[in-house]
């Protein structure tokens, strides 16, 4: 398994990562803006942009996405390096927090998924979204699967309203889709273990469950705290990543 990152800028270690259905290269202009300050390096998860995978598309458990980064870091020399998650990324941020916490600094989730303190409608949702991924992945493959994970979070209107192009795009990224469906191996029990600063922030435009989840961590991690952001909305990392960029900059302040 060969892990592609891409690495820019100078000053204080800052890793990356990205959400489900996307890669390193959906955050090139958060990373370049980040870097006006920091030493970033961004990644794509395993399945997921140009990193390989060996192996039938599967879903992988955090652990794995947990030790893939470890070596990153470690060879890279930038522990303890600040990590900024989107979404799915901002689960495994959490995560490396909780079972590696000699390699970061502090974490800022943008909406992390993180399905195992969400209210039990929320978790049911969740899950029966990997349910009909993994489903689809099944009957018709991997493009089938990253359209129905698709679906399954932004909606059916969403993926008809979608260009060629874009759809296309989406498709691509069936591996992905397979790998982070059903958020395996999520350890809530870890969460009280995390000694760095934690914010997790969302948007004020995000489905409302974000804010649940978000105000979920904040109770469970003893270093943590939940920050709405007015105007965002759950893609704000790539379509106003400026602003992330100054959520970034205002919490590590």
């Amino acid at each position: 398994m060969t892990l592609h990152f891409d690495r820019r800028g100078e000053g204080p270690p800052l890793l990356l990562l990205h959400a489900t259905l996307s890669s390193s290269r959906q955050l090139r202009t958060l990373a370049s803006r980040l870097a006006e300050r920091f030493t970033v390096l961004s990644v794509d998860r395993r399945g997921s942009g140009q990193s390989t995978f060996d192996g039938p598309a599967e879903p992988i458990p955090a652990t794995t996405h947990i030790e893939d980064i470890a070596r990153l870091v470690v060879g890279e020399g930038l522990a303890p390096v600040v990590v900024v998650g989107h979404s799915y990324g901002g689960c495994i941020a959490i995560e490396l927090a909780s079972h590696r916490p000699e390699l970061v600094a502090a974490v800022l989730a943008y909406e992390p998924p993180y399905a195992l303190v969400a209210p039990a409608d929320a978790q049911a949702g969740m899950a029966e979204v990997g349910h009909r991924t993994l489903a689809a992945r099944d009957d018709d493959g991997l493009a089938a699967a990253a359209l129905m994970f698709m679906a399954g979070v932004s909606g059916a209107d969403a993926v008809a309203a979608m260009s060629p192009a874009a759809r296309a795009r989406v498709e691509e990224a069936g591996q992905g889709a397979v790998a982070d469906a059903t958020l395996a191996g999520m350890d809530p029990d870890a969460l009280g273990r995390i000694v760095c600063p934690v914010r997790i922030a969302t948007g004020g435009g995000s489905a409302p469950f974000y804010a649940e989840i978000a105000d979920a961590l904040a109770g469970r991690v003893p270093t943590a705290d939940h920050v709405r952001i007015p105007g965002l909305d759950h893609m704000a990392p790539v379509l106003r990543p400026d602003a992330i960029a100054e959520a970034v900059e205002d919490f590590l302040a």
